[in-house]
């Protein structure tokens, strides 16, 4: 120890000496592949418990999603007509299966106009102009009865599915089928839930008619409420409505030729929902 030191200053200067050149330090943390490991780790039972909770939610969500690209209208649900306007042109007053309306047409051609043979409650109009219109006639409960004989289907599941008020008319029925769209789908629902779901989207794309993919509205004619599947001049040609009531259910087709001299027109149609009523007297047909 040099001369006027001290102890203490020695012992200090002994302790704070540098390390030797071969010296490491020890290991004060995980190494980087560790945490890599740990992060895969982690990723994977995050996976794996999605998929053990949510895979057949995500997987019906995925199904609606390739439905809807199929079938657009599938997507849409209805919505009020923008277009009120009705026709004044000069047409005809037509009665079918007990009620009666108008169509602003007169060109009516009376030699293919006819009631179908094999079928009692379809109409068939047709138009010089190559137009033509589908009338059907059905009970109040057609759809329903058709749904609850399918053998497939049982009527308990059917509750199940769409709940009581919907198995009350055959309106509340199409109503409740046409309000579910695949925004209402989430992967974080019930598998029952989201099984449901799909089984109503799949009977709305069968339900959908041809023009469906233009529009899907709800109308009102009188005693009925419906929905209008289409706006006029669409691609397919075709615009429907049907219509359901207490005591009756009818189906307007409207069909427009190609490259015809006519156009159908919204206000057309909406001529015909506002002036149809029940005829005075129970004749069948009278065009």
């Amino acid at each position: 120890m040099p001369a006027g030191a001290t102890l203490s200053n020695h012992l200090i200067d002994q302790w704070e000496a540098p390390p030797p050149g071969n010296y490491e330090p020890p290991a004060t943390g995980m190494s980087g592949r560790a945490r890599v490991l740990i992060g895969l780790f982690v990723v994977v039972l995050v996976c794996a418990a999605y998929l053990w909770f949510f895979g057949f939610q995500t997987l019906i969500l995925l199904e609606a999603r390739y439905l809807t690209r199929k079938a657009p209208a599938v997507s849409m649900a209805p919505t009020q007509l923008a277009d009120l306007s009705i026709s004044r042109s000069p047409g005809r007053k037509l009665s079918y299966f007990g009620y009666e309306f108008e169509v602003p047409w007169n060109d009516i051609d009376e030699a293919k106009t006819k009631i179908l043979p094999d079928n009692n409650n379809k109409a068939m109009i047709v138009f010089q102009s190559g137009n033509s219109l589908s009338v059907w006639h059905g009970s109040p409960r057609a759809f329903l009865n058709t749904v609850l004989s399918n053998d497939k289907i049982d009527q308990n599941t059917l509750l199940r599915i769409v709940g009581d008020e919907a198995l009350q008319s055959d309106f509340a029925l199409y109503r409740t089928i046409l309000q579910m769209t695949p925004d209402k789908m989430t992967p974080f629902e019930s598998q029952s839930h989201a099984g449901n779901q799909a089984l109503l989207l799949l009977v709305k794309g069968i339900c959908m008619p041809p023009g469906a993919d233009s529009g899907v509205f709800s109308v009102s004619a009188g005693e009925f409420s419906g929905f209008q599947f289409g706006r006029p001049g669409n691609p397919s040609g075709q615009a429907s409505v049907r219509l359901f009531s207490d005591s009756s259910s009818l189906n307007f087709i409207f069909n427009q030729r190609p490259g015809g001299p006519a156009n159908i027109l919204q206000s057309d149609i909406n001529r015909l929902l506002q002036t149809l009523h029940k005829a005075p007297s129970q004749s069948v047909a009278k065009p």
